[in-house]
């Protein structure tokens, strides 16, 4: 039994350095919180691979319990674009083209 939860453990760590990879390489930013034990959000238990929302915040249950990806907020941008907000996050558009994304100067989280 013990091989097979070891393949669970790196099956579930390639799965969270994918998921990783795949936020620093995305657009989108995220603060990252990890949260020990259970995989439990409003009395429902989760199973390893499941993901749920907690609010805006995206969780990911693994063996060692559940971590969640919280958007973060754009603090700066250039003066030719604005800040729009969106259901759990926010767009960075040009104010004469709100259809075309800007690039953020920075983030917080």
């Amino acid at each position: 039994m013990a091989p097979v939860r070891c393949l669970w453990c790196w099956l579930a760590l390639l799965w969270a350095v994918c998921l990783l990879l795949t936020l620093i390489l995305s657009s989108s930013e995220a603060a990252i919180y990890h949260h020990p034990g259970k995989c439990k959000y409003k009395d429902k238990l989760f199973k390893v691979g499941e993901t749920f929302t907690r609010g805006c915040d995206k969780c990911y249950c693994h063996e060692l319990g559940f971590t969640c990806f919280t958007p973060m907020k754009p603090t700066s941008w250039p003066k030719k674009c604005m800040r729009i907000p969106i259901d759990c996050g926010y767009r960075i558009v040009y104010r004469e083209n709100r259809e075309k994304e800007c690039r953020a100067y920075s983030w917080i989280g």
